[in-house]
């Protein structure tokens, strides 16, 4: 695993979610890595009381920010668990005005211009060097928002290039010389819209090692901004290789009706429907959808970070009649 030098908190702004002294803290901060030279911007969750919490940790969308995972974030830290927002340079927000403003070659060819492998493992650091700064800081005694975490107990979350992020760390295999990105202090992963990249005849062996509980959720119409592709019947069959492709053990994927790729961003104010000038979704069924990430993601976190046998045999059992009408639950 890759060591890296000492590195500070800085420029740290806190403030409550709510009037209550026991409300959840939200914390926006920034993580120093001085072996890289770079600044990583965060958002904490902290829910309410003092014992140690499980981490959940969520990786942005190309082109976003700490801001996305809002939803998801305020699910989980309502359910106990301390979430953390992390802001990926080079593939966040800024980089995406950068690249846009540059000119050059199509919408769809300036968001690849950030989406590179060196962006990929500049992600996969920044989420290996925040959970080691905080094994740093409780081997020091320190007193944060990072004392509270549970590190026996970790999740890696992510949304489209985020899911990217969270496969990687999962054990996804990839050619050449870096076989593996894996992490094992992280002991669940939850990737919203994964997408299987590649030739299909590889998937076996890029996907056939991630052993870890793993959940998949996409929709059936949960396309890229700006993509080509405009078969969604192969869209989703390429999101939902990443399931079929794992092997059997703790795997789960919900392929929710008419869910859009933004709406998994966690962000009501960013929409990819918007963006391919297509109805939106209506208020109601955007709350379904919402609902049925919030309630798989919270009882998937509870079977593996908890150890809750109630919440893994509903995923196993429960979970496919609970989203019938609004979706399809597949386990193995």
């Amino acid at each position: 695993m890759k060591k890296f030098a000492a590195s500070t908190l800085v420029s740290v702004t806190m403030f409550f979610a709510g009037a209550s002294a026991a409300a959840p803290q939200i914390i926006d901060t920034e993580l120093k890595d001085s072996s890289r030279d770079r600044v990583i911007p965060i958002k904490v969750r902290v829910p309410e009381g003092t014992a140690k919490a499980p981490l959940v940790i969520f990786s942005h969308g190309l082109g976003g920010s700490v801001e996305g995972g809002k939803t998801w974030g305020e699910v989980w830290s309502a359910s106990g668990y301390l979430v953390v927002h992390v802001q990926h340079p080079g593939s966040d927000t800024p980089a995406l005005r950068e690249s846009f403003a540059s000119g050059d070659g199509e919408p769809k060819q300036r968001m690849r211009n950030i989406a590179t492998p060196e962006n990929l493992i500049g992600r996969v650091d920044d989420v290996r060097f925040l959970i080691s700064e905080i094994e740093r800081k409780q081997r020091s005694n320190a007193t944060s928002w990072m004392s509270r975490v549970d590190l026996s107990r970790i999740a890696m979350t992510g949304h489209s290039f985020g899911a990217h992020t969270t496969m990687a760390l999962a054990g996804q295999r990839y050619p050449g010389p870096v076989k593996t990105l894996s992490d094992p202090r992280i002991k669940a992963f939850i990737a919203l819209s994964p997408n299987a990249t590649g030739l299909p005849r590889t998937f076996p062996d890029r996907f056939g090692s991630m052993n870890a509980p793993f959940l998949s959720i996409t929709g059936t119409q949960d396309a890229e901004p700006f993509a080509a592709e405009r078969n969604m019947k192969k869209m989703v069959e390429k999101r939902t290789a990443v399931f079929e492709h794992q092997p059997a053990g703790d795997k789960y994927l919900l392929v929710l009706e008419g869910a859009d790729h933004m709406v998994f961003n966690g962000n009501e104010q960013q929409s990819m429907r918007s963006i391919r000038q297509a109805a939106p979704l209506s208020a109601a069924h955007r709350k379904r959808i919402e609902d049925a990430v919030g309630q798989s993601s919270r009882k998937f976190l509870d079977a593996y970070l908890r150890d809750d046998s109630a919440a893994k045999a509903w995923l196993q059992i429960d979970a496919t009649k609970a989203f019938t009408g609004v979706g399809v639950w597949s386990s193995k």
